[in-house]
């Protein structure tokens, strides 16, 4: 796409109609789902892997894969490989292919911008909690000023949540800051900090504490979340609580849903150690709550984004939105330390109103 006239291109008509294609292979025959099918294949190492992400059967990202070979005269991929592998001219075209759908893409956000009514389509990530205290808050925000803006949500675990963020799944996503990104680059807004409580039976002898030791809880059964391993997050929330003697813990259950940890726990299962806000999705009705005696009994909730879609006006709608929104109960807003970094990692929050 290089040579096309741009937003101020002032040379005369007859120059600019020189650049239209002459050869059904020129640049401007393509279509871009060919290109989008590509750039999957190339990324995910395979026709098989590519057509998750972009939702289409294994037939037609092979057919618009051919289709472009066809068009470029080239062949792309080395299909013989195992595995599948580019070939030199496909190493050397993804990356203008790339540039080309990003300021395809540029160009439409900015002239969507333009127009009185906003319109646009935001994939957001989330996870349980936040889907249901918080962002229905966010999202009257956003539509009262956007009414045009459709959002498309996505829910995750904080490793799943990452994974969208980096691959272009979602536009942003709501997670909490540890366990850690491994994908430092991401800009991100630091929104709350919540406690990680315990959660017991009215029952229970620890009810008499107004708040409970690593120990006290070390002593029974308990239940945590999210689901999976460790190695992949699973009961992160519990085992930080814990810190060092999280060795010594007999974890009984971890799940996705705060639901599920309440029910376990109102049947005698253990005791659930969770953050705040997700009690705040389901009744807990015969059981008590009790903070917990540790310095890391507590986690801070962001907003993340990709560097490359700072300047997307859907990002910074949302963005708009989320700093006017009220936060939801049992939080403790970050105060906002001034201007953003120049690195582009945004760091900011609102008083709840």
């Amino acid at each position: 796409m290089n040579g096309s006239p741009g937003p101020s291109d002032d040379r005369p008509a007859d120059e600019i109609a020189d650049l239209a294609p002459r050869d059904p292979r020129d640049a401007m025959s393509l279509q871009t789902a060919w290109l989008r099918s590509f750039l999957a294949v190339a990324d995910k190492g395979g026709f098989g892997a590519a057509t998750l992400g972009l939702h289409l059967s294994q037939s037609r990202v092979s057919a618009h894969v051919a289709a472009l070979e066809h068009a470029l005269g080239v062949t792309l991929f080395d299909r013989k490989a195992r595995p599948i592998c580019m070939t030199e001219a496909g190493e050397l075209f993804r990356g203008h292919a790339l540039n080309a759908l990003l300021e395809l893409q540029r160009g439409i956000e900015a002239a969507r911008s333009t127009l009185d009514n906003f319109v646009a389509h935001i994939k957001l990530g989330s996870y349980p909690s936040v889907s249901s205290t918080y962002l229905p808050t966010v999202l009257r925000e956003l539509t009262s000023k956007y009414p045009g803006i459709t959002i498309e949500l996505h829910e995750g675990t904080a490793s799943t949540l990452e994974e969208m963020v980096v691959s272009g799944a979602v536009d942003l996503a709501f997670r909490p800051l540890l366990p850690k990104m491994h994908e430092t680059t991401l800009c991100h807004r630091t929104i709350w900090r919540e406690d990680i409580v315990a959660v017991m039976r009215e029952q229970d002898p620890l009810t008499q504490k107004t708040s409970v030791s690593v120990d006290d809880i070390l002593q029974r059964p308990l239940i945590g979340n999210p689901a999976g391993s460790e190695d992949d997050g699973g009961g992160f929330d519990l085992r930080n609580t814990l810190g060092d003697e999280a060795g010594r813990a007999d974890i009984a259950y971890l799940t996705d849903q705060p639901a599920t940890l309440v029910a376990l726990v109102r049947s005698a299962f253990g005791i659930g150690v969770v953050n705040r806000l997700a009690l705040e999705t389901t009744s807990t009705e015969g059981l008590a709550i009790r903070t917990i005696d540790s310095p890391t009994a507590r986690r801070e909730v962001a907003l993340f984004w990709t560097r490359r879609r700072s300047d997307a006006a859907a990002v910074k709608a949302f963005l708009d939105a989320q700093e006017r929104a009220q936060l939801p109960p049992g939080v403790q807003a970050i105060p906002t330390p001034g201007t953003p970094g120049s690195a582009g990692v945004m760091r900011t929050g609102r008083q709840a109103r």
